[in-house]
């Protein structure tokens, strides 16, 4: 993020502590990490494994699903509407993208 917003937590953070693995994670000895994402200094900071692999269509179902769950979060937490969430979302989504690709592309993180 940056363009000024700064992410934040509702609760005081206490360090880097991780979040609890999903259910189903660990009974399924295929099942690996693909994706960790970090607030640091107000701004959100990721690593993706490069090894993983799939065409740009099946990264898209995966950008599909994070969103989805994300927007379930968001609406639960806000007691927003989901539709109304979904839609500010995909909003804050398209004005983003569009103004990195604008100004030159999307550069690595």
């Amino acid at each position: 993020m940056d363009d000024g917003r700064k992410i934040t937590a509702t609760a005081k953070p206490t360090g880097a502590e991780a979040l609890p693995t999903p259910p189903g994670v660990e009974a399924d000895p295929a099942a690996f990490e693909i994706l960790r994402l970090w607030v640091a200094n107000g701004r959100l900071a990721m690593n993706l494994r490069a090894d993983v692999e799939g065409e740009a269509e099946d990264f898209g179902i995966l950008l599909a699903d994070l969103f989805s769950h994300a927007c379930f979060k968001y609406s639960k937490r806000s007691g927003r509407p989901l539709m109304e969430c979904r839609e500010g979302m995909l909003l804050g989504f398209l004005q983003h993208t569009h103004t990195r690709i604008r100004c030159g592309g999307v550069s690595e993180h």
